[in-house]
């Protein structure tokens, strides 16, 4: 009785987490976690052929078939260090005549600190078979910009509001939540398992300080209105896992793009008049225990940013757009358009490593390197001020202490400082400029084997 209350109120607050949830602001491997699950971090996000958790299903729906009946729960201390410079424009008539630039400064982002809670829960059915829930946070296009150099801006002849676009504060917000329920089953005496999942998708997103585009938008009402829109999607996935010999594991997944709503309170912001779906993965992984108590694990991945316009659109695509220079200009190259700007991302490769070693008393303890490739290219730099995810290097460490039933885990993360530098959006204002990322994070979960 007692068991079957606590599986039930599992799924409510899963629910309730999905809908409740603030401040999502992942940002490793684009705006992709560097992995899901407190273990699977600790290693560089592996999970593709391993997997020791309720969170499984963000990796592998595969990896949770056959599995014992659990509850996992984690809270997330995340720390983005996010910050530009911008030198002086190089033609400040260019500027006054209306070319977009930024206001000069070395600037940070405020609003450093973030807590993400994560939770997941498994049901055996029998030894083969198996069904679960999960909730995970994806983030990371997160900024906030204080409103500085004022005077800079009236020189420039761009108001006195001051801020990074001398539109005051500026910034954006996006917070993405997957609820994923997964059912999976084992084949071939055991040593197969295939997975499934339907995916829903819960998206939220805000921006503010970019009204110095407002003239290059198809609906300037619509571009920075500093209002929390929201949007319902839905996607699925599926895996596979498979033992290739006693101790050798090799794992696969594929997730398709997910499909949401528009954002209309941004439909003068983003691509396709506010279409900001999430992009497809797919990846493979292989896993051996070297020893008894040793295991080393590989992961690759691939995120295809390109599917996404408002993510994948070279920024300068706004030179396209009609102005006094370019009458005849494509309308829709304008912000907001169907060839509108975008953050100009590439698809990104990852690259994950992880060993674990069970001590065999109670403690087992996990290392790892996650390698990303940065999808931000020098000349889209401009506006991914307000989203550096430029990630690359990521060390991870993490170790499980063992209670009968019960686990305390733990992982943590270090990204050192990236940079990338370029010019203005158009080139016209001839203003160099450099955005700079580094992150910290630790994650503490707490898990009960029914």
């Amino acid at each position: 009785m007692e068991a079957r209350i606590i599986r039930r109120s599992v799924v409510t607050i899963a629910v309730g987490l999905a809908m409740g949830s603030a401040g999502v602001a992942h940002a490793t491997n684009g705006y992709f976690a560097h992995g899901y699950g407190t273990k699977a971090k600790g290693m560089g996000g592996v999970g593709m052929a391993i997997s020791q958790d309720a969170y499984a299903p963000g990796i592998n729906p595969a990896g949770i078939a056959g599995m014992e009946t659990r509850f996992d729960g984690s809270i997330t201390y995340f720390r983005p260090e996010r910050s530009f410079e911008a030198g002086m424009p190089s033609n400040p008539a260019a500027v006054q005549g209306g070319a977009p630039a930024v206001n000069p400064g070395s600037v940070d982002s405020n609003s450093e600190n973030f807590f993400i809670p994560s939770i997941a829960f498994v049901q055996q059915i029998d030894e083969s078979r198996s069904w679960g829930i999960a909730m995970l946070g994806n983030g990371g296009m997160n900024t906030d910009y204080p409103a500085y150099g004022r005077e800079q801006c009236e020189m420039m002849g761009q108001g006195d509001q001051g801020g990074a676009f001398c539109s005051g504060t500026a910034g954006v917000n996006l917070e993405q939540i997957a609820i994923i329920p997964t059912y999976a089953q084992k084949f071939a005496d055991g040593r197969v398992s295939v997975g499934f999942s339907p995916i829903i998708s819960y998206q939220r997103f805000s921006a503010e300080g970019l009204d110095t585009f407002r003239e290059a938008s198809v609906d300037g009402d619509n571009l920075t209105s500093g209002r929390t829109d929201s949007t319902w999607g839905y996607g699925a996935q599926i895996g596979f896992q498979a033992e290739l010999a006693e101790g050798a594991r090799v794992g696969g997944s594929y997730r398709s793009k997910i499909r949401n709503g528009d954002f209309d309170d941004y439909s003068g912001l983003f691509a396709d008049g506010g279409s900001f779906d999430i992009p497809s993965t797919y990846g493979l992984g292989f896993s051996v225990d070297v020893t008894p108590s040793v295991t080393l694990s590989a992961d690759y991945q691939k995120i295809r940013y390109s599917e996404i316009d408002a993510i994948s659109n070279p920024s300068a695509n706004i030179m396209n757009a009609p102005s006094p220079m370019n009458p005849n200009g494509d309308p829709e190259a304008r912000f907001g358009g169907a060839n509108g700007p975008g953050f100009g991302w590439d698809d990104v490769n990852v690259f994950k490593f992880g060993a674990q070693i069970d001590r065999g008393n109670g403690w087992i303890w996990r290392v790892g390197y996650n390698r990303g490739e940065n999808p931000i290219s020098s000349e889209d730099v401009m506006l991914n001020m307000l989203a550096p995810a430029v990630m690359t290097d990521h060390y991870t460490f993490g170790f499980t202490r063992e209670f009968g039933q019960h686990e305390i885990n733990f992982a943590g993360m270090y990204a050192p400082t990236q940079r990338v530098r370029g010019q203005d959006v158009t080139g016209m204002a001839g203003q160099d400029i450099e955005i700079e990322m580094r992150q910290y994070e630790l994650e503490i979960g707490y898990a009960y084997r029914f």
